[in-house]
Order: C-alpha cells, then structure tokens, then sequence
C-alpha cells in the first residue's frame, strides 16, 4: 500500500514539470514517506494534492437540497432510507452547504476513467473533461437513455461538486463542472489521472529550507562553471587562433540555447542540472576541436580553404552525430531508472547535446563562411600555426 501511495503522490508532482522530486520511504515502521520538492511556490497547492485521495464518484439523486442533515431527516420521518446516502456540497461563499439523498451505489467511479484533462465549457468556465473506458461508455450510456431530465451528482472525496440535470445521453466522455479556477480544474484532473489513493495521508511535519541555505552551493557551482570555461576559451583561442574565436561564438549560443530551453521547459536548476550543463560545455569542446582537426586533414592534403571546409564538416557531421546519440541513449536509461537528481542531470544533458549539435555545426560553419567571405584576397583558414 505505501509504495502504491508513492507511485500514485508521484504521479501526481510530477505534472507539475521537471522539478527532480524525491519521494522515498521514511522511519523505521516504513509507512512514512518524505518528500523533497525544490523549487517549490504554492505550498497549499501541492498539500492539497498530497492529502486528497482523489476518489470519483457519479451517483443519481433520490431528493434534495436540505439545508441541514436535521431537515433532510425531517423529510424521511427522522432516517434516511435504506439504500441511500447524505452528501454535502463544498461550502460555498458564505460557508453555507446544501444536502442532497443520493443512490447508494454509484454509477461510475475513479477507476472507470481513462483520462482527465482542464478545459473551458461553451461559456468560458473552467471544467474537467473526462474519457471512460469502453465498458463504462456503455454502461454510463445506458443509465443516462433511462434518465434524462433526471438530476446527478458528481462527488469527489465524499463532497457534492455539482448536481448536474441530464439533458442528453452520454456516452464515454463527459465535463465535471464546479470548479472555481482554471487552476482547481487542472489540480483535479491531475488526481484522476493518477488515481485514488488507497488510504488518507496526514502531513506529520513541513519544513521549507530558504534558498539562501543553498546559496553558496549554487555559487561555487557557477565559479567552477565560469572558472573552467574561461579556461576552455583561453586554450582554444590559443592553440586554434582564429576559429577559437568561432568555437568561442558557438560556445556562448549553446549556452543562451541551453538556458532558454530550460526556462521553457520550466526546469528548476539544481547542483546535478548545473553538472549537466558543465558537462555539455565538454562536449561542445570536443565537437569543435574534431571539426577543427577534421579541416585540418583536408588542408595538408592540398585542399583550398572552401573545399576544405566543406569536405571537414561533411566527413564530422557523421561522427558527432553518433557520439552525440549514444550519449543520448545513456541519458535515456539515467533518466528511466535514476533517483530524481539523476534525472536532472540526464534531462540537462540531452538538451545541451541538442544545442550543441546545432551550434557546433551550423552556427560555427557560419561563422567560418563568412570568414572566408570577409577575405578579399586567397581566402585562408586560421586553425593554428601548424594549419
């Protein structure tokens, strides 16, 4: 049960983007869980998704609205009937609730559902579409043939959310309305998706750690970072010379790419995603410098410079194209069976090794066009001294 609640509260986080959550089993009896979430904002939000179980529940309405459960009483002679049950709707603005008799079994639950997703209705509000399964459709679009003009009840976690008047057969998808925000819809539809949690979940302790804490790691991070591509310039520009200054520019855009696909992406940077990112400034070197030798070849063979330049990125491209897959499919499989830091890392990698094929072999092949297009005289490469 406890690594199902894991499995499931996993689910759950982890549509909130590229966060590098760990959940993992916690104290001695092993039915505790701790869970770690940087970057994180809206505390409530999220212990709210921790703490509902999620569970889905359509019922027919047998009578309805009471303002109390004495006035609902009142109606069936002091007890409800056999058969049916009491629910309440969510409070509404002035803390008031309305009690409804409904079946007590219902029609469609949590696990008849395929799918869950935010959307807006015909009138701009926010809703929760909903896809059955095969066997649900049928069975959901039979009782609604025998049942229109009827009212429903749309329950979740034991509370009403809407009390729906059946004005049409519905077959295997349908709209939960009773959302207030587009954000509810959306945290709600990430419930069903995940499914039911099998039993409650209590918060037995919350601590936030600031990010100051962290700040003089994330510092010495960057100063490695800065430290050992300064470091990369300076050899490259010394050792290759003019085209340093090429595989400089290439440098700097696969780093502005990289960053960019990360902000997009919504990814929180931490220590490994930083590794990551050093490690691909690696790999952008590498790509560069076998390029660089690639030309240097087809120049002692006697080659000019444009054809040179042409036949070294034709004869690279294949190479790097094979370094940077394999590395991709080692990321794959980081990503598929690490812990949640190393899934940071993998996922930082692979969007740097997408970058840094794009800029080591088109940005820097047209930094070295126009080069040689800048040159009036016998264009010549500057690949060093022993170019």
């Amino acid at each position: 049960m406890v690594e199902q609640t894991r499995q499931i509260l996993e689910g759950r986080i982890n549509a909130y983007g590229l966060s590098e959550t760990s959940i993992q089993l916690y104290g001695n009896q092993g039915n505790e869980l701790l869970v770690q979430i940087p970057g994180l904002s809206d505390i409530s939000r999220v212990k709210n998704l921790l703490q509902s179980r999620g569970v889905l529940e359509w019922y027919s309405v047998e009578a309805g609205p009471y303002s109390s459960p004495s006035e609902a009483a009142a109606q069936f002679g002091g007890v409800v009937p056999y058969g049916d049950k009491l629910f309440a709707t969510r409070p509404s603005s002035d803390g008031e609730r309305s009690r409804f008799a409904l079946r007590a079994q219902p029609i469609i639950s949590g696990t008849d559902l395929r799918d869950a997703r935010a959307a807006v209705d015909s009138t701009e509000q926010p809703v929760t579409a909903f896809t059955l399964t095969a066997e649900a459709g049928k069975r959901f679009q039979r009782y609604t043939e025998a049942h229109i003009g009827d009212r429903s009840a749309i329950v979740v976690d034991g509370e009403i959310l809407s009390v729906p008047t059946i004005q049409d057969v519905i077959r295997d998808s349908g709209e939960i309305r009773g959302a207030r925000t587009r954000q509810e819809a959306e945290d709600l539809a990430v419930k069903l998706r995940s499914g039911a949690l099998p039993a409650s979940i209590e918060v037995m302790q919350q601590r936030t750690i600031e990010a100051s804490l962290g700040s003089d790691s994330i510092r010495r991070g960057f100063e490695a970072g800065v430290v050992g591509i300064v470091a990369v310039i300076a050899v490259m520009l010394l050792y290759y010379r003019g085209a340093g200054v090429n595989a400089t520019i290439a440098l700097a855009m696969n780093g502005l790419l990289l960053v960019g696909a990360l902000a997009c992406f919504g990814a929180v940077l931490t220590l490994p995603g930083i590794a990551g990112a050093i490690l691909t400034v690696g790999m952008a070197v590498d790509s560069n410098v076998l390029i660089f030798e690639r030309i240097r070849e087809e120049l002692r063979a006697g080659k000019a410079a444009g054809a040179a330049l042409a036949s070294g990125f034709s004869k690279a491209f294949a190479t790097l194209v094979d370094t940077h897959v394999t590395t991709v499919a080692s990321c794959f499989f980081l990503f598929i069976f690490g812990t949640p830091s190393v899934k940071g890392f993998a996922t930082t990698l692979v969007l740097g090794l997408v970058t840094n094929l794009f800029t080591s072999v088109f940005v820097s092949r047209v930094a070295f066009d126009w080069e040689l297009a800048m040159q009036r005289r016998t264009p010549r490469l500057k690949l060093g001294m022993s170019a």
